[in-house]
């Protein structure tokens, strides 16, 4: 009986006394009524005591108006009466929701921001731009962004910064910021010539150290000295005679530097479509907020209904509740909709062919640096297959061929 007072605690039992001439006989017929009762105790002739479960009780009453007995409830046991006393305690009530009410709340405040590996500097602009972004002290959690957007807002409005890891530890934002590397001046390099990368016609030069080789006009392969880092007159071959005494070389040993400017070469291909379909954000979006329960299922609280968008790109982030330590299953999921629509273009064959050209223009342009500059362009070969204009282009361009090459010992 014990294990079954354990099963019907949830629902509720009452304790009660029933009193008249053979008492015994009114809880036999509560039982013939499927009126469950147990621990029936026969206090006296007149008096009998037993359990009844909550939900009979109305049939006990009735019981009891058609026989004359005496009824009187000697306890309430079970979760129901234990909620319905809680309930009349209201000044109990208020205290425990107020505590949990500032537990929750103090759980979702940020009480500490972390910033490490910047100096005071720096650490002092990611605090301005942090609070601009509302992350701040006694901020409220769920009103910010999500850390990765942080972080991308960080490199963004901050130049100095070259990578910032934002986490988010219980009621403390962690930073980790690697500031980017000022370059230090370089060393004085050793004894080196200048020699020519790539072919080319020289069409300038500026030496500020060494012995220039070439001239302007010059024809160069590449590996030819452009200039040299041995300064001074080249000691004469030695005879066969004074082959055991070889002439010292005087030269001076220096680092060559300057720029030596070529013209140069490239061919370049390149297609482009007379007919192109692309997508594009129309700048249209829609925001959507929904109570996240577990990691699947979601009651959208703002934002009902379709977007009425054809094509459209997603974002969804989720915010989880935390009380103390714990993160809670509870918490709040922002979905953004952005529109994309599509894009057709419909080009003639002039109008692809100057598109062609201004794309291998900007690859090539990639290709040698912003210090070097495109003199020409000539198309050397068009055709138009598969829908598509084709071209081969010749590009003339002026730029730095020369780089370094050490001093070898036989120099």
């Amino acid at each position: 009986m014990k294990k079954h007072t354990q099963d019907i605690y949830f629902t509720g039992y009452v304790t009660v006394l029933i009193k008249g001439d053979r008492p015994e006989l009114f809880f036999n017929q509560l039982v013939q009524e499927k009126v469950l009762v147990w621990d029936i105790i026969k206090k006296d002739y007149q008096t009998c005591e037993a359990k009844i479960r909550k939900q009979d009780i109305s049939k006990l009453r009735m019981k009891r108006r058609r026989t004359g007995y005496k009824v009187q409830f000697r306890s309430k046991h079970g979760f129901p009466f234990l909620f319905t006393s809680i309930l009349r305690k209201k000044p109990l009530l208020l205290g425990i929701f107020i505590s949990i009410l500032s537990i929750f709340l103090l759980s979702n405040t940020v009480w500490k921001i972390d910033i490490k590996g910047v100096s005071p500097e720096l650490e002092h602009q990611i605090e301005t731009q942090l609070d601009e972004y509302g992350v701040r002290l006694g901020a409220f959690k769920l009103t910010l962004g999500a850390p990765v957007d942080i972080q991308q807002r960080l490199l963004q409005d901050i130049p100095e910064l070259l990578w910032i890891g934002v986490q988010e530890k219980g009621t403390t934002y962690a930073l980790e910021g690697v500031p980017k590397t000022i370059v230090k001046e370089k060393e004085q390099p050793g004894p080196r010539h200048l020699v020519a990368k790539k072919k080319g016609v020289i069409v300038d030069m500026f030496v500020s150290e060494g012995a220039p080789q070439v001239g302007i006009h010059d024809y160069v392969e590449p590996g030819d000295v452009l200039v040299s880092g041995l300064i001074g007159k080249e000691p004469p071959a030695a005879t066969e005679e004074e082959e055991t005494e070889k002439p010292e070389d005087t030269r001076k040993q220096v680092a060559a530097t300057g720029n030596v400017i070529a013209r140069t070469w490239y061919n370049v291909s390149v297609s482009v479509p007379l007919n192109e379909t692309y997508t594009v954000l129309s700048g249209n979006q829609e925001t959507k907020y929904a109570a996240q329960f577990g990691d699947n299922f979601r009651v959208p609280f703002w934002g009902f209904g379709d977007s009425g968008y054809q094509d459209a790109q997603e974002q969804t982030s989720t915010r989880y509740l935390r009380f103390l330590r714990w993160k809670l299953p509870l918490g709040v999921t922002k979905t953004t909709e952005y529109e994309r629509v599509s894009k057709q273009v419909k080009r003639t064959k002039e109008e692809a062919k100057a598109q062609a050209v201004k794309l291998a223009k900007q690859d090539l342009q990639l290709q040698i640096g912003k210090e070097s500059d495109i003199i020409s362009q000539k198309i050397l070969h068009e055709t138009v297959e598969n829908g598509k204009v084709k071209l081969i282009l010749y590009f003339q361009v002026n730029e730095d061929i020369a780089t370094s090459q050490p001093l070898s010992q036989g120099d």
